[in-house]
């Protein structure tokens, strides 16, 4: 039998993921209109919270119905504040101009910190990891998934992200935002099973009375899906409808991040 040896700890990295509710309930006319313009409205949501500086930092790649990024952690804070009030309010005005076919577009996001593959390179198993796993699985976990199924359409964006993020972030007062406005959940997807927290930026509907968390009748299960991570796409940059002001000739579909076979796939069917 091998004898292991100890090796160096990759590097720290932010992972952001966002998907776009119900997406495999529209129209499949829509949905490759719908992938590119996912990080059009996230690089939007960068610019209008006066750090565009962050789109061009890292890396990133589609995950058919939504979008990842992997960032320097030391961009954390800005992550969490201002940028998921700036996500709930580029959605706001981008839906206002869109059309009902393929508009009213509402995102979860997740958010997760540590160790991440990344050779620099952009190299075949680059972005890799316990951590990765972790920001798909909360992103797919019943809590925050039933924050937008029991709120209204003006609710746009519901977050949740790892303890780790929320220690080193929040309660540490780097985020500027009160400990508060989280609210402490438990998740379990598949074989994950862990702590989180949720973050609404303009809660509406059923959660004003009834919080965030409901508890789950006894006996009952809720299926939940693996997000999936992103498959490469190569893909011109398009303007989405409306033309904002916070639009820039750079909303591309960054490809060329390749992940392995454990995020493989199409977007799930409850999207």
């Amino acid at each position: 039998m091998e004898t292991q040896q100890p090796t160096e700890l990759p590097p720290y990295r932010a992972i952001l993921v966002v998907d776009v509710k119900d997406f495999s309930g529209r129209k499949s006319r829509y949905h490759e209109k719908i992938t590119r313009e996912i990080p059009l409205i996230m690089e939007n949501a960068f610019v209008r919270c006066g750090h565009a500086e962050l789109w061009r930092e890292g890396i990133g790649g589609t995950t058919g119905d939504g979008y990842f990024r992997i960032l320097d952690p030391i961009y954390l804070p800005y992550l969490l504040n201002p940028f998921l009030g700036a996500l709930q309010d580029e959605l706001v005005e981008q839906n206002s101009m869109a059309p009902g076919e393929y508009g009213n577009l509402r995102m979860r996001v997740s958010l997760s910190v540590g160790p991440v593959t990344d050779s620099g390179e952009d190299l075949l198993g680059d972005g890799n990891g316990a951590t990765r796993i972790e920001a798909h699985r909360i992103l797919d976990s019943h809590p925050v998934r039933d924050i937008l199924d029991r709120s209204a359409d003006v609710t746009r964006v519901a977050a949740i992200v790892s303890p780790r993020v929320y220690e080193d972030a929040v309660l540490s007062g780097y985020a500027a935002e009160e400990a508060g406005e989280y609210v402490e959940v438990e998740t379990q997807v598949k074989t994950f099973q862990g702590r989180a927290y949720l973050r609404v930026p303009k809660p509406s509907g059923r959660l004003l009375r009834e919080g965030f968390v409901v508890r789950k009748p006894e006996g009952t299960e809720v299926e939940e899906n693996e997000s999936r991570a992103p498959a490469t796409v190569d893909a011109p940059s398009i303007q989405f409808h409306g033309s904002s002001k916070y639009q820039s000739g750079a909303g591309v579909v960054h490809g060329g991040m390749h992940i392995g076979d454990s995020y493989a796939g199409g977007p799930d069917d409850d999207r």
